[in-house]
């Protein structure tokens, strides 16, 4: 159907055909402030109460807010803010930031509530900015009149060195540990046309920001393109796709320029990484719309050298504002493209498509034709038949009430789809989770109102009653994780691997530490002692990152020591209450006979290790780690300590691959004994 293209001046605007009482869609402009308009016919059909999934809403719901100028886009997240094993939600309605529990109660220390037009206009983002082993809030911030970066902890308490000014609009933020520190950066992009990547303390990652050509027109990913051990940063501006390694240095054959750059543009669709040719390296697949081009949509997916893969890019006969997805939902083993189109007609004429590797149609597709669709389309077997589902919000009121519409492969609807809720779901991506840890799914949604005099938002939660399966979801949430870095993991290979786990103790306290390389459906991990090695008792929890592929690291201390030998393991528990044990680690508690220097551990290490000594009387301690040819190039400690277990936290982040030395040197304060002790580590990138 030819596309009408009309200029609007503003992004405050909405264009609002309403073809009876029962029935009415709504276009929201793209970034140029375009809308496409499609030939409209009346439909008679009235679906309300055809449907009914038999989910039930969890009291305290529908949560409302308003927005006051920019309605809010991309959904929720969920994350866990407090000490409970339960997920909370997090999401934005004008300027305030929302954080409640699954009853409806806010979480202490929230909402936030910003300055008049500073909305939260995008998701929020949620990870380890700090370094301090635990999640923070982080959300950008903003309007016409300017933008800033907020970070909060948990609590609500601002993160030092936020707020962070930044230019108006400000999109969605990606997490990811772009150096190997063990925190997490912030990456965003404005309509100021610039990229931004800052530390989580506030201050500039060095090698940014980056000048892009025109604004910036989606939340950007983060992933090792190219396969060099490097993480890369890639988005989009109107009319190009930018990739950079972490310091700002763009990747040979990038920008990208899209197929129309003078009435096409991107906008809203991320881009996703994902291995699609099983070579190792990553392919951007992301999404623009065009007219001169006699392709409303253009799906696009470039390879690491800047490339298109053969078979692309492919063109379809609407507009797409939503991220792709990718997904084996035909059962080849091979990755699938899908993507929804965008639009507004009473009548249906928008279409879901699926693209194979080749570019060649996956069967069945195009389905449709449907209402329109604003957001990523959500993979899952929500039914437990072992094929993947579709699930989309579709832009569409009828008698005040939204639907998301659930699909199987073959294009029928999902027993008792769609799913209805007050007003449109537009551009409201929808979350699946076990967040009260029950072992039934939850969905979270979230609809809107385009009446300018009556800007209401709404936030659903439904407990399904059906089976929870993480490693049946592809994307729980929009571009896979609170992060939202945009990599495509496949669900069914991800475990809880845990990476180590050491026991360390001093003269107070023994130090329980952890590392997971990834984790899938992690609730968290309850910490069990015994004296024996027969008898555990539990003596603490600590909450796990749900499903993450990031590295995350964990502590805990016990503040009642045995004197003797004692035995440590880690019991972690999956949302559905099934669980694994760690291995064992023992250790002694009280006061050492001898001076010693223990190995490292981990060795060989990136980027820290821990070292452990031992101090039998008062002493002044100095630990020291020399290079190959004996040079200092740290100092770890030089002071008076007591008798006891002690370690100490090596850090080698700044330094270069190779051999390094812990010296150790002490002196009693008392008997005037000496020690000097020295082990070999290795540090390797």
């Amino acid at each position: 159907m030819k596309q009408l293209m009309i200029s609007i001046f503003s992004l405050l605007v909405l264009f609002n055909i309403s073809t009876s009482a029962q029935l009415k869609t709504n276009f929201i402009p793209d970034l140029d402030g375009v809308v496409p308009v499609s030939d409209i016919s009346i439909e008679s059909n009235n679906y309300s109460d055809m449907y009914d999934p038999g989910f039930t809403v969890y009291p305290g719901f529908p949560k409302q807010g308003l927005y006051s100028v920019i309605s809010p886009k991309t959904g929720a997240i969920y994350c866990n803010l407090d000490t409970d094993p339960e997920m909370e939600i997090i999401f934005g309605a004008g300027e305030t930031l929302y954080a409640v529990n699954l009853d409806g109660s806010a979480v202490t220390g929230w909402p936030k509530t910003f300055t008049q037009y500073y909305e939260a206009v995008w998701t929020v983002s949620f990870g380890d900015i700090d370094g301090d082993g635990e999640g923070e809030v982080v959300a950008g911030i903003g309007g016409p009149l300017g933008g800033h970066i907020q970070a909060f902890h948990k609590d609500g308490s601002i993160v030092t060195g936020f707020p962070v000014n930044v230019g108006k609009y400000p999109m969605s933020a990606t997490l990811a540990d772009l150096d190997g520190n063990s925190t997490m950066e912030i990456i965003l992009g404005t309509r100021t046309y610039k990229a931004y990547v800052y530390n989580g303390d506030g201050t500039v990652y060095p090698g940014w920001p980056k000048q892009m050509d025109r604004y910036v027109a989606s939340s950007a990913s983060a992933g090792d393109v190219d396969n060099n051990g490097v993480m890369d940063v890639v988005m989009e501006s109107r009319s190009f796709l930018y990739a950079w390694n972490k310091d700002g240095m763009p990747l040979p054959g990038f920008p990208y320029m899209i197929l129309d750059t003078l009435t096409g543009s991107n906008s809203y669709s991320a881009p996703v990484l994902a291995d699609l040719t099983g070579d190792g390296k990553l392919e951007i697949i992301f999404c623009s719309h065009s007219d001169a081009t006699d392709a409303g949509g253009i799906i696009y997916a470039v390879k690491y050298d800047g490339t298109s893969l053969p078979g692309f890019p492919k063109t379809v006969p609407n507009w797409i504002y939503g991220a792709p997805i990718v997904a084996d939902i035909d059962g080849d083993s091979e990755l699938e493209i899908i993507i929804g189109e965008y639009g507004a007609s009473p009548t249906p004429a928008f279409s879901v498509f699926a693209y194979n590797v080749d570019g060649s149609m996956v069967s069945n597709f195009p389905m449709g034709p449907y209402h329109g669709s604003a957001n990523q389309i959500t993979v899952a077997d929500i039914d437990n038949d072992n094929q993947f589902e579709i699930i989309f919000d579709e832009n569409v009121t009828e008698n005040n009430l939204g639907r998301y519409r659930a699909l199987n492969m073959d294009g029928t609807d999902v027993t008792g789809w769609p799913l209805e809720l007050n007003q449109n779901t537009s551009f409201q991506q929808p979350l699946l989770g076990d967040l009260n840890n029950d072992g039934i799914l939850d969905i979270v949604g979230g609809s809107f109102n385009f009446d300018i005099n009556n800007k209401q938002v709404f936030l659903y939660a439904w407990n399904t009653g059906l089976p929870y399966n993480a490693t049946k979801i592809v994307n729980p949430m929009y571009q896979f994780n609170p992060q939202h870095t945009g990599v495509y993991v496949d669900p069914s290979t991800i475990p809880v691997e845990l990476e180590s786990f050491i026991a360390t103790a001093d003269d107070q306290k023994i130090n329980l530490n952890w590392v997971t390389a990834t984790e899938l459906n992690n609730s968290g991990f309850e910490i069990e002692k015994s004296t024996d090695n027969l008898i555990w008792n539990k003596i603490g929890f600590v909450n796990g990152k749900g499903t993450t592929t990031e590295k995350s690291y964990y502590s805990f201390n016990d503040n009642n020591p045995t004197d003797g030998k004692s035995y440590y393991r880690l019991k972690q528990i999956d949302y559905d209450g099934t669980f694994t044990y760690s291995s064992i680690v023992a250790i002694n508690f009280g006061i050492p006979v001898n001076f010693s220097l223990e190995q490292n551990y981990p060795n060989p290490f990136n980027p820290a290790t821990i070292i452990k000594y031992n101090i039998p009387e008062e002493s002044t301690v100095q630990l020291k780690i020399v290079n190959i040819v004996g040079e200092v190039v740290t100092e770890l400690m030089n002071e008076n300590q007591s008798a006891g277990n002690h370690s100490k936290l090596f850090n080698a982040s700044n330094l270069s691959s190779g051999i390094y030395f812990a010296v150790l040197n002490a002196s009693s304060l008392n008997s005037g004994k000496v020690y000097s002790g020295m082990i070999k580590m290795i540090y390797m990138k």
